[in-house]
């Protein structure tokens, strides 16, 4: 009758399936394939590091967005005006988007590498207009 039980709780040769895991703490293990690379883990000091600059291109963000309420410039073309508020828009992205393609692009470089990349890329989108007139103010 035993054999019987065990057999109504199989369901049609699972046991032979290489990727069956009989769940938490019984069964066997699945081992990776040969060859597949292991993911590397991020030290907490990077990850802090990660977090500094976030907040660097968030502020960088709304520095943007308050330059550009600040700017009274209008321009005498319908075109030109709006291709200068499409600047404007892109102004504001920039920060965004050099982090998120740093991240994306840098993916499978060395820490330095991405860290020298988001350093540069907080000179180049910084708000200029809001931090020169911040200065003068």
């Amino acid at each position: 009758m035993a054999r019987d039980d065990d057999d109504a709780l199989s369901w049609g040769g699972e046991v032979d399936d290489p990727t069956h895991v009989d769940g938490v703490g019984g069964g066997r293990s699945v081992d990776p394939p040969a060859g597949s690379s292991t993911e590397r883990t991020t030290s907490s000091a990077l990850l802090v590091l990660y977090g500094i600059l976030v907040g660097a291109y968030l502020l960088s963000a709304i520095g943007w967005v308050v330059g550009i309420q600040r700017d009274t410039f209008t321009a005498g073309n319908l075109f030109f005006e709006i291709m200068y508020q499409f600047g404007e828009f892109l102004a504001v992205a920039s920060p965004v988007l050099w982090f998120s393609l740093t991240f994306l692009l840098t993916r499978h470089s060395r820490p330095i590498i991405r860290i020298l990349w988001l350093v540069l890329g907080l000179v180049l989108v910084a708000p200029w207009p809001f931090l020169v007139a911040g200065a003068a103010a």
